[in-house]
């Protein structure tokens, strides 16, 4: 079987002819890929005006207030300190005053601890160290002499159990002590202690021989007392206050005291409660921030550069327009909320707006303005902060007009598939039609060529005739 290849009878490159007709023929599909790249280009700047608008809704919702509550409430954060750490610590709750107290701790709660007598009280044998009945002991905790446990227990005792084994049995039942064993020069002794510091955590044991103890004392009690059970005590402002654990909330209302340490006799500390205004500012910072770089986003991406003839993705695109347009309007305008307060616009409480429109805030203005009426700045923030959150949920939303304008787009792509789809499918025609074309064009060359050859050779060969 012959090879031939295109050009090979004519000399002519036909492949190279065929390769520069079909970059012309494709100048149609160039162009819709240069408008895809431009579409996508505009898909990928709305995500990031997207992303700037989200964090924008963030900082505004952030300003609202929780259904029910007041923009007061929200912001009227109180903090407590205690200026000796190691005397105490104290948390607020919404119904905290602002004041200042001084405090001495008079006496830590402590926990109760027992222990079981020695020698010949002892439970154990003395020569097995094991108890000599069982059955079911019940733990109790309650004041001393109190009748309303507040934690009741059965804990089943084996019949000679060793005092490990009542250990054992006792630590995992979760009655509120803790039992050890401490092999001591008089025999082993099976120690209790409660769990927790406090007057109404006094141990009480009953039901198992041996094993009874209900702080009254005499034949009926085998256990002796190694700490007492107590509450604290403490004075604030000079006023003596008794609780029944050294986590004390009932003092003073919004207020939780948690004491850690008596104080050296005669010698307070200072607990002060003051209004915390931090979270406030910090929320008009982040939403300020917040605004600032969406202004920043939307100034990039509608820009043009007269010196490098470089526009922005999404300059002159009527989305950018309307978004740029609807948050801007927001600043100026005064919500309903506070239509007729002391306090109606943003600028009132320093954040005011740039010739870039760009949001600044005067730091100093702000503070004062909480200062002066904490009401009104947290009612016109979460005023604004409605507004903003409103609309930019609008526009994120899955109906807002980001997303249809993506949607469009997207539709637009998939239009230009299609219609590359067929230039691809006919430009695959016009190469084989040109191919075609080239090799019967190279045929013919090739059989002119061989038919000149010929009859060069032909006219070669006549003879030569001589006139003379």
């Amino acid at each position: 079987m012959a090879i031939s290849s295109p050009g090979l009878g004519s000399n002519l490159d036909v492949n190279s002819i065929i390769s520069q007709l079909m970059s012309l023929e494709q100048r149609p599909l160039t162009a819709l890929a240069r408008k895809e790249a431009v579409f996508q280009g505009k898909i990928s700047a709305l995500g990031s005006l997207k992303g700037a608008l989200s964090a924008l809704q963030t900082a505004a919702s952030a300003l609202v207030p929780a259904t029910g509550s007041s923009a007061l409430e929200k912001f009227s954060v109180f903090k407590s300190t205690v200026a000796d750490t190691a005397i105490a610590s104290a948390t607020t709750t919404s119904s905290a005053v602002a004041g200042t107290y001084s405090l001495e701790v008079t006496q830590l709660a402590q926990e109760h601890r027992v222990a079981t007598a020695t020698g010949i009280a002892s439970p154990f044998d003395a020569n097995s160290q094991l108890l000599g009945g069982g059955g079911t002991l019940t733990i109790s905790l309650d004041t001393d002499g109190g009748v309303s446990p507040n934690k009741t227990t059965n804990v089943t005792i084996a019949d000679g159990a060793t005092p490990e084994a009542i250990r054992d049995a006792i630590n995992t039942a979760d009655a509120g002590v803790s039992a050890t064993v401490i092999n001591g020069v008089d025999g082993k002794q099976l120690v209790l202690v409660g769990d927790k510091p406090g007057n109404d955590q006094f141990i009480k044991l009953a039901g198992v021989a041996g094993l009874s103890y209900d702080g009254v004392g005499g034949d009926a009690d085998e256990f002796a007392q190694l700490q007492a059970a107590q509450g604290s005590t403490f004075k604030l402002n000079g006023i003596a206050v008794a609780a029944s654990s050294n986590t004390v909330s009932t003092a003073i209302d919004g207020i939780t005291l948690t004491l850690t340490k008596q104080s050296a006799a005669g010698v307070s500390t200072t607990l002060t409660v003051a209004r915390d205004t931090s979270s406030l500012t910090a929320g008009v910072n982040a939403f300020v921030k917040a605004y600032n770089d969406l202004n920043k986003t939307t100034t990039d991406l509608g820009s043009y550069n007269a010196t490098t003839k470089q526009a922005g993705a999404l300059n002159g695109d009527s989305t950018l327009r309307s978004v740029q347009g609807t948050v801007r309007s927001l600043v100026g305008n005064i919500p309903s909320e506070v239509t007729g307060a002391t306090l109606q616009r943003l600028s009132d409480i320093g954040v005011s707006l740039q010739k870039d429109g760009s949001l600044a805030v005067d730091s100093s203005k702000l503070t004062k303005a909480i200062s002066d009426n904490l009401a009104g700045v947290a009612n016109l923030v979460a005023a604004y902060g409605s507004i903003f959150k409103g609309a930019t949920d609008a526009l994120v939303g899955t109906n807002g007009s980001l997303a249809a304008r993506t949607e469009g787009l997207n539709a637009s792509i998939k239009g230009l598939g299609k219609q590359s789809e067929a230039i691809s499918s006919r430009l695959a025609q016009i190469e084989a039609r040109y191919r075609r074309q080239f090799t019967a064009l190279d045929t013919a060359i090739s059989g002119m060529t061989k038919t000149s050859n010929f009859l060069a050779q032909q006219l070669a060969n006549l003879p030569t005739y001589n006139n003379n």
